[in-house]
């Protein structure tokens, strides 16, 4: 339970105002996701592909790597590359502080990283209706890491893939 504190409370949350709202588990929901913000834009990771969500921990830095390339981090004995996701797409951070913002742990497979994003603001459920096979605009950065698209609530809700960030031969060379 405590490696997915933060996760099972939003779940909570999320549990707490659908009982507010009257809808008591009377739809059924095929997917769930993160929802994140970075730069300004919000964006949705599948709850399968996020393990954790992290203030900002202490961590080392490391020396010849990339600037988005931040340091690594003990977590519960485990060592978390922590990367600054703004920095690595070339994306401006709308937080000046780094205590302010939130790391998502992505422990999918062999991948094991911390990304930095500007605030986790909870978790959406989504209907197989919602899903729009349409990319976000192949001009940004989230290129190419989106597949596809969530409509509700007359927002789009573009889904990021941390397993398409993970087989991204650039992320995966943070060496100088």
């Amino acid at each position: 339970m405590a490696s997915k504190g933060f996760i099972e409370l939003l779940r909570l949350a999320d549990l707490a105002r659908a009982r507010k709202s009257g809808r008591r588990g009377g739809q059924a929901y095929d997917w769930q996701g993160v929802v994140f913000e970075i730069g300004g834009q919000r964006l949705v990771a599948p709850m399968g592909q996020v393990s954790e969500v992290l203030a900002m921990p202490e961590y080392t830095s490391l020396p010849l790597v990339k600037p988005w390339m931040l340091g690594i981090a003990n977590i519960r004995g485990r060592l978390l590359p922590i990367t600054d996701l703004s920095q690595f797409l070339q994306v401006p951070s709308r937080l000046a502080q780094m205590s302010q913002r939130k790391v998502m742990v992505i422990d999918h497979g062999d991948f094991f990283s911390g990304l930095l994003v500007d605030q986790v603001i909870g978790i959406e459920q989504f209907t197989q209706d919602q899903y729009r096979p349409e990319a976000i605009e192949s001009s940004s950065p989230f290129a190419p890491y989106n597949h596809g698209k969530f409509f509700k609530n007359e927002q789009d809700w573009y889904v990021f893939m941390p397993s398409l960030l993970a087989q991204d031969p650039q992320y995966a060379d943070a060496a100088i």
